[in-house]
């Protein structure tokens, strides 16, 4: 089985790049791409990926500038299908699937692999779920056209939790006091989800559910009209139950949270990929306190990353300590006296002192402090220890370290912005996550494409 791009439009009009072999194919204008479209110069040096392995093909996109669709949509990695339109730089392709007889193989095939079904040979997956009912909480909707799967894929959907028939789970990757969260594809739009599920008897207790319940209205709050999110917040996609599991249907990032990423760099993050960070992340927190909500949690952990390191992308996730400003009774009860919420390291002095108070200036705080330890791999104040006893005394009372005296390649502008951001009194640092947007601008100048 192969696979044929056909170009459809741009400078490469008409040409064609066929896979009759497995591995991986790179797609851009470099010379040592594998197909190489050197006069598509929208096109990024090595745009996007395709990894094929028979009966399947994905596209990853590989950090381009501007993105690699697939039927319109922005996508990081994606299984393709016969008749998808790839869009990249200045081009258009059509996907074509071959065979020896030369028969299209993915219309009418399995819907977890593509495989080419026998007559009579498959398991049809339709079946509405039984979940027990809850407010405003409806069952697995029931798939409209009838779902096939080759036995292989059959097999490996019983290995998870039930879900809707138009999801295909492939993989946990996540586990908490809450449940589980999943990679999943869903069919009928074929794009990667990820599903975070909880026991409607789950023995987390009281306060995880409503956290669960909690990132789940804040998700849905944050809607647009056009139903589409912020561009650097997960989006909400559905919310069902099936059989005693609460179901969270959210954007799937293909990435590492910002404490992996970091890992994996050899050099100190860069000074430029840093203000983008910290630009991203002030516009996500700018739209949600729009939105009426205040994250609480803000830190590296929760920043999910994606891209090359010179041009570095993010989500902000995990919503389920969010606090909304609009309606008092939306969650009024959820945080008790004294209680504290977030991670030590990242918290402002408010989360300590009265966090079920905390407003729009306790991110700000939280966000120079995940941006300091991007930049450091350091905490902001001298000889801290989250596990230290005195650990919320330093962050009430000792001042915060300057930049430059871990990274002296830093500007002095950008240390000052960070202090800022790290004042103790909440009247004390930017007036708004806007504001910092604007105060970074000048450490991540535009790039070309």
């Amino acid at each position: 089985m192969g696979i044929v791009l056909r170009v459809t439009s741009g400078p490469h009009e008409g040409q064609e790049y066929r896979i009759d072999q497995n591995g991986r194919f790179v797609i851009g204008r470099s010379a040592r791409a594998a197909f190489a479209m050197a006069q598509d110069c929208a096109l990024s040096r090595d745009h996007f990926q395709l990894e094929h392995d028979p009966p399947v093909c994905h596209l990853v996109d590989l950090g381009s500038t501007n993105g690699t669709k697939v039927n319109g949509l922005r996508v990081e990695r994606v299984l393709l299908r016969e008749g998808d339109t790839i869009s990249a730089g200045d081009s258009e392709f059509h996907v074509h699937y071959t065979e020896d007889e030369g028969a299209s193989t993915m219309e009418g095939g399995c819907a977890g692999c593509g495989a080419r079904l026998e007559v009579g040979v498959g398991v049809q997956r339709s079946r509405p779920a039984d979940g027990s009912k809850e407010a405003e909480i409806p069952t697995a909707p029931v798939s409209a056209q009838p779902v096939l799967l080759c036995e292989r894929c059959e097999e490996r959907r019983r290995q998870f939790p039930e879900t809707s028939p138009d999801y295909l789970i492939e993989e946990q990757i996540g586990e908490g006091g809450m449940g589980q969260v999943y990679r999943a594809r869903q069919i009928s739009r074929n794009r990667r989800v990820a599903i975070k599920m909880m026991l409607a008897n789950s023995t987390a207790g009281d306060k995880a559910v409503n956290y669960f319940h909690r990132e789940i209205q804040a998700l849905r709050d944050m809607l647009m009209p056009s139903g589409k999110c912020h561009p650097s917040i997960v989006e909400f996609y559905d919310l069902f139950q099936v059989e005693g599991h609460l179901q969270l249907v959210m954007e799937y990032v293909d990435g590492k949270n910002a404490l992996e990423w970091l890992r994996t760099l050899k050099e100190p993050l860069p000074i430029e990929s840093a203000a983008r960070i910290g630009q991203a992340l002030m516009s996500a927190l700018s739209y949600a306190h729009s939105r009426g909500y205040v994250h609480r949690d803000i830190k590296p952990s929760n920043l999910l990353m994606m891209g090359p390191v010179h041009r570095p992308r993010l989500k902000l996730s995990d919503f389920g300590l969010a606090k909304s400003l609009v309606d008092g009774r939306v969650f009024a009860n959820l945080t008790g006296q004294g209680e504290v919420g977030g991670s030590i390291g990242f918290l402002s002095p408010e989360h300590i002192l009265k966090f079920g108070e905390v407003r729009e200036p306790a991110d700000i705080y939280c966000a120079g402090a995940t941006l300091f330890f991007l930049l450091t791999e350091k905490y902001p104040f001298l000889g801290f220890d989250p596990r230290r006893n005195d650990s919320y005394e330093m962050v009430l009372e000792n001042p915060p370290i300057p930049l430059r005296a871990f990274r002296p390649d830093a500007p002095e502008g950008l240390e000052r912005v960070l202090l800022k951001a790290l004042k103790k009194k909440p009247g004390d640092r930017w007036k708004s996550a806007s504001a910092m947007w604007q105060a970074l601008r000048p450490f991540a100048p535009p790039r070309s494409a």
